[in-house]
């Protein structure tokens, strides 16, 4: 891992696939009620995949008060290959919420996974697994999380990702 830590170790840059999904998954583990996602398409090396699934899940479940907002820009390899966030979502409606953008961000290449008040995993182009990860981030957090919020209130439920009813 390209790793440069600050002074207290919460800072890490990240250059492969690998490293990426590490980061991924210890944001979703470090979250306790509040989770939001923005991402091109939710890349399949990322988060199509049981360990990725598997810790949202367990994100969601976590309490009742837990809030799990994902936006994606492209929904349409979700809706052609099938992908384990969608079978998620459709699974637990109320927990896992996805919805499509309708109005871009300020930049529109990024890819960002914001947890609570602290956690943050960002990609300047969301189709490249490069960014940073920073476990004490307070004031960007807060500012994409008004972002994502901002960016929800205007965007669409996809037809072809409903939830399941059995």
């Amino acid at each position: 891992m390209n790793h440069q830590p600050d002074a207290n170790d919460s800072f890490y840059l990240f250059d492969s696939v690998a490293h990426c999904l590490e980061h991924t998954l210890r944001v979703i583990a470090k979250a306790r009620r509040k989770l939001y996602i923005i991402s091109h398409q939710l890349d399949p090396l990322i988060y199509d995949r049981d360990d990725t699934a598997l810790a949202l899940s367990q994100f969601a479940r976590r309490a009742r008060n837990c809030e799990l907002h994902i936006l994606v820009r492209d929904t349409a390899d979700m809706l052609e290959r099938g992908h384990r966030i969608a079978r998620l979502h459709q699974r637990l409606p109320s927990k896992v919420q996805l919805r499509k953008l309708v109005i871009e961000p300020n930049n529109p290449q990024m890819g960002f996974i914001c947890a609570d008040r602290d956690f943050l995993l960002y990609k300047n182009d969301d189709t490249q697994p490069t960014g940073f990860a920073n476990y004490q981030a307070a004031q960007e957090v807060k500012n994409l999380a008004d972002e994502h919020q901002r960016i929800w209130q205007h965007a669409l439920a996809e037809p072809g990702l409903r939830p399941l009813h059995l």
